[in-house]
């Protein structure tokens, strides 16, 4: 089984912005895990851990996703996303996934990925976070129960008018050259939080 790395994290940052230096991903403000499919023999085989900041291993709770290996095509991976259910406006309902991660019945949980960490035996860490978004594109296969947050490059302000409207928590933006660093908060990676018109938030922090 996989040692369990520290996850990283981004700095607050107090307003949008444009540059062709980052990507910008929304963020819905969930349960932040690590997904870990154990080595294999073939994939679509190896065991299941979804690993919380506290390092507590929440899969036996959440049903739905036992089948994540068939949706990576790899005998080993692990994966860097948020835990999210969904209201009927696509909007993340806190209370509802807290009811989940007691092991209540519930609506299902979706983990969102935005990062791939690990591959077939390999670290990803010091790769630019292009090339492991690259990678996770092509052996993600895509379902209910797991989706790749999609990005977009340089336009930061029209992503940030896009998640206000559709009332997701907020966005990342990550330098499109960045390692994976654990334990690390930098500006390499920034969190803004939707903040209601003449109002002045904080950033989130994840």
């Amino acid at each position: 089984l996989f040692a369990v790395p520290e996850m990283r994290f981004s700095t607050p940052y107090p307003e949008a912005f444009d540059s062709s230096d980052f990507l910008f991903e929304p963020t819905w403000g969930g349960h932040r895990v690590l997904a870990f499919v154990d080595p294999a023999e073939r994939a679509g085989e190896g065991e299941v851990r979804v690993v919380d900041g506290a390092g507590r291993n929440v899969a036996e709770r959440l049903p739905e996703l036992a089948g994540l290996a068939v949706r990576i095509a790899a005998r080993s991976a692990v994966l860097d996303g948020e835990l999210v259910v969904a209201d009927a406006r696509g909007r993340a309902d806190d209370e509802a996934l807290r009811e989940r991660l007691t092991g209540r019945p519930g609506r299902p949980v979706a983990l969102l990925v935005f990062d791939l960490l690990h591959l077939d035996g390999r670290w990803l860490l010091n790769n630019p976070l292009e090339k492991r978004r690259d990678l996770l594109r092509r052996v993600l296969r895509p379902g209910d129960e797991v989706v790749m947050v999609p990005a977009i490059a340089g336009e930061g302000r029209a992503l940030y008018d896009a998640v206000a409207a559709q009332g997701i928590a907020g966005l990342l933006a990550r330098r499109r050259t960045s390692p994976y660093l654990p334990g690390v908060r930098s500006a390499l990676w920034r969190s803004i939080v939707v903040v209601a018109p003449g109002e002045r938030g904080e950033a989130m922090t994840d």
